[in-house]
């Protein structure tokens, strides 16, 4: 049904990845890009997989599920029905360049009937790639200001 493409984005963290998961700071180092528990009573570190999140991007607000929350991996699926599917993924790792860092590739799978917008070089995948950079960008300064 549909097509599948994948966009992927990495960046070398000077720090632990700890910073990802607090959520309710986002807004504080990141303007693009939200990730809301709608289980507020839930932490960030607390949440499984099933699990739903509201997540915004420039506005643009809808549900996920958590798929994976672990040191490793943090991942939710979100779709439109038919429509559209993302697998979205944060991993990290010991980085193999930055001593005691942190290598983070933020990914997302898509899938559906519209899949095919994301393909390299069309305007709607040019846009997710700057939106995936600048949070790399922004949870690396602010995951090593915290650092220092």
């Amino acid at each position: 049904m549909g097509q599948s493409q994948s966009l992927s984005t990495q960046i070398e963290i000077a720090a632990t990845p700890e910073t990802f998961l607090d959520f309710q700071r986002y807004k504080e180092w990141h303007q693009t890009f939200s990730i809301t528990s709608l289980d507020p009573g839930k932490q960030p570190m607390d949440l499984k997989p099933g699990d739903r999140l509201e997540v915004d991007i420039k506005g643009f607000s809808f549900k996920s599920t958590v798929v994976e929350n672990s040191p490793e991996c943090f991942q939710w699926l979100g779709s439109v029905p038919v429509l559209f599917h993302g697998a979205h993924q944060f991993h990290f790792s010991h980085s193999q360049e930055t001593p005691g860092g942190t290598t983070l590739v933020q990914k997302e799978d898509f899938t559906g009937l519209l899949a095919f917008m994301m393909r390299p070089g069309w305007r709607m995948e040019k846009q997710s790639r700057e939106n995936f950079n600048a949070l790399n960008r922004d949870l690396k300064a602010a995951a090593e200001k915290v650092a220092s």
